[in-house]
C-alpha cells in the first residue's frame, strides 16, 4: 500500500526543467506551427545570416502576452515577441544573428550574443513564459525549416 502511494505521488508531480538557473514547470500545449528561416543579408558585412523563429498557436490557459517569453533552442535563449492574430491565435517570433570574419573596410556590425540556457537541447525546443509567479515551459514540435531568403 505504501509503494502505491509513493508512485501515485510521483505521478502527480508536474515535470520540471532548469533553464538559466531557474526551475520551470513543463506543461502540455500544442503549437500549430514552429518554423525557422534563414535571411541572408544583401550587403557584405560580418553578419552572415539572421535566423528567424516563428511559433503560431492558440493561447493556452495561463498564457499572458505581457510575460517575458523566451525560446530555448540548442543551448541558447532567444527573446520572443508575442502578438495576437486576427483569428485569435498568437504568434511568437524572435531571431538570432550569425557572424563571420571579414576583410578590412567591410561593414562591421556589433555582435549580439544570445544568453545561454544552461542546457543543450539537441532536437527539442521549449518556449518559456516568465513572470513574477515563476516560469512555465512548453515543448514545441519539431521545427520546420523554410528555404533561406536573400535580402536585396
Amino acid at each position: 500500500m505504501v509503494v502505491i502511494g509513493l508512485i501515485t505521488l510521483q505521478g502527480c508531480s508536474a515535470p520540471h526543467m532548469v533553464v538559466a538557473g531557474e526551475t520551470c514547470s513543463v506543461e502540455a500545449w500544442q503549437a500549430d506551427h514552429f518554423t525557422l528561416q534563414d535571411v541572408l543579408p544583401g550587403r557584405e558585412s560580418n553578419l552572415r545570416k539572421q535566423r528567424v523563429y516563428v511559433v503560431l498557436g492558440p493561447p493556452a490557459k495561463g498564457f499572458n502576452a505581457r510575460s517575458e517569453w523566451m525560446l530555448a533552442v540548442d543551448s541558447i535563449l532567444i527573446p520572443l515577441r508575442v502578438r495576437a492574430e486576427e483569428n485569435g491565435a498568437w504568434q511568437w517570433s524572435g531571431s538570432r544573428n550569425f557572424y563571420q570574419a571579414v576583410r578590412e573596410g567591410v561593414m562591421f556590425l556589433e555582435e549580439e550574443r544570445p544568453a545561454r540556457s544552461g542546457s543543450y537541447l539537441s532536437e527539442a525546443a521549449f518556449m518559456i513564459q516568465s513572470d513574477e509567479s515563476g516560469c512555465t515551459a512548453v515543448e514545441l514540435p519539431l521545427v520546420r525549416n523554410l528555404e533561406a531568403i536573400a535580402m536585396p
